[in-house]
């Protein structure tokens, strides 16, 4: 996208291209048929002098004009316009405002080549975004041998790992007590009743 240029992505637009004389009519009956809402406006010779919108063409016809009214009084002259030999990138900023829906491409001598759609240059935004995604999933996506190393130290410090030693209790055989452990003492049941009325005397 950064290294395309205007003339690759630029309409050539012959119907969109008219001159001061052309009569408003004419102009309406072009838009109707057409996806834009403007049209450049030349000299005799071809080169920019301004565009109409469609919005005053829209204006105008309430008004029921003259069927030979031209559209000399409705052209806007100060207006933007792109080189033929530009990037694309370095018409992206004219598209910021809402007003632009389209600009004129002239050539080296002024002379109307086409026109540079907003519609065409966000298409091409988003396939640029589109295959920038890709490239970096592609770039990012890891060979066969890095997530299966990541999962087994992932998984050695977060899964539950067994004692190494297991306890012991009563009923357990005893040739399985280790031998640095002692066995856990409990009292039979009649030392144990003697334990406890000895203590009631006590209390």
């Amino acid at each position: 996208m950064q290294q395309c240029s205007v003339r690759d992505l630029m309409r050539i637009r012959h119907g969109l291209v008219a001159t001061e004389t052309t009569t408003v009519r004419e102009v309406a009956e072009r838009l109707i048929i057409s996806d834009c809402d403007l049209m450049a406006v030349t000299d005799a010779g071809g080169k920019l002098i301004g565009v109409v919108c469609e919005s005053s063409i829209v204006r105008i016809l309430l008004t029921n004009p003259a069927q030979d009214m031209t559209i000399q009084s409705l052209v806007i002259r100060h207006v933007e316009s792109v080189r033929l030999d530009a990037t694309v990138a370095s018409a992206e900023p004219l598209f910021r405002s809402c007003a632009n829906t389209a600009i004129p491409v002239v050539n080296e001598s002024g002379i109307v080549c086409g026109l540079l759609m907003r519609g065409d240059v966000i298409r091409a935004l988003l396939n640029r975004n589109a295959q920038g995604s890709d490239a970096k999933h592609v770039s990012e996506k890891p060979s066969l041998a890095g997530p299966v190393v990541a999962a087994e130290t992932k998984n050695s410090n977060t899964a539950f790992t067994p004692p190494k030693k297991r306890m012991i209790h009563a009923g357990d055989d005893e040739s399985s007590t280790p031998g640095n452990q002692p066995r856990p003492h409990f009292l039979r049941a009649d030392e144990a009743r003697r334990v406890l009325w000895a203590a009631e005397d006590r209390l």
